[in-house]
């Protein structure tokens, strides 16, 4: 097979669509696509719907991403989280204090335990229900 296969993820939200990639665009850069919204004519009667996210695509470094506000999800599937490495300690302090906003940082920004890559690593879990794993060289082995 030929052709480029390019995995891109896509997160459901019940109504915070625009609220959650605004934050991440905050935490760790990027730029947003596409942006289209439910209205009248698209939203099947249901009208809470109208001027939500019906679709955006965005980048967060160089992973394009998809999401939008689905109503018809059961929740955040808590099975899949998310992993950002970021450049410098100082990078990935920012992106964790951004998505704790609001969440819960469930394991600070440490070093690796051995024999790992000799990094650090956090896991938060952010407002709207996605666990990131946002990691960074360590320091203290530069």
């Amino acid at each position: 097979m030929n052709k480029k296969i390019e995995v891109i993820p896509y997160l459901a939200f019940k109504g915070n669509c625009e609220e959650a990639v605004n934050a991440y665009m905050d935490a760790f850069g990027g730029e947003i696509y596409y942006m289209s919204r439910w209205d009248e004519a698209n939203c099947d009667s249901m009208t809470e719907r109208i001027g939500k996210v019906m679709h955006v695509e965005f980048a967060i470094g160089s992973t394009r991403m998809s999401a939008g506000d689905s109503f018809d999800c059961a929740g955040v599937n808590t099975g899949i989280s998310l992993m950002i490495h970021m450049d410098s300690e100082t990078e990935a302090l920012h992106a964790i204090s951004i998505l704790a906003e609001g969440g819960t940082i469930l394991s600070p920004l440490k070093p690796h335990p051995e024999p790992d890559d000799g990094g650090c690593g956090s896991l938060t879990k952010d407002r709207f229900g996605f666990s990131w794993i946002i990691t960074c060289p360590n320091p203290a082995k530069q």
